[in-house]
């Protein structure tokens, strides 16, 4: 029987966290009402934490991504570039639509260099209190790269 830790390998986490942050653009897809999955582009954040690493991603709160997420609460992210570095995290999402992880979100984006980072006020938005934009929670119970994966147990 394979034990998973409870926290990914660090190892498995600098990989991920530098793939993504290198390709920064990432195909995330949510599944619809009928199951089927519906993909859209992504530009997430990865902020390292205690257990682990969580996503963070501005987006807006349309209906459907509404719909979906309170239907289904998970999102897939799959980075891939023609070098064929690979880096998929399998997450629990929700909507953190606060004005502190907002703030937050906001800091990280307009704190890291290019092309990872960028002034967030190309959003429509002067600040982190405009509320048409809200800020998308994914947190992975699965991560993978080419070279090594893991799971959350159950």
């Amino acid at each position: 029987m394979v034990v998973h830790p409870i926290v990914p390998p660090a190892g498995l986490l600098d990989e991920f966290v530098r793939i993504a942050h290198r390709i920064v653009w990432c195909t995330l897809a949510t599944v619809d009402s009928r199951g089927r999955p519906r993909s859209r582009v992504m530009h997430p954040y990865w902020e390292r934490t205690g257990e682990g690493v969580v996503g963070w991603a501005f987006t807006r709160p349309t209906p459907l991504k509404v719909a979906h997420l309170s239907r289904h609460p998970y999102v897939s992210c799959s980075y891939w570039d023609p070098a064929q570095e690979v880096a998929v995290a399998e997450c629990d999402a929700a909507f953190a639509g606060d004005e502190e992880t907002r703030k937050k979100v906001w800091d990280l984006f307009a704190s890291a260099d290019e092309p990872l980072g960028y002034d967030p006020r190309i959003l429509g938005g002067q600040d982190h209190r405009d509320e048409r934009i809200t800020v998308l929670k994914m947190t992975p119970w699965r991560l993978g790269t080419l070279k090594e994966s893991w799971q959350r147990p159950a």
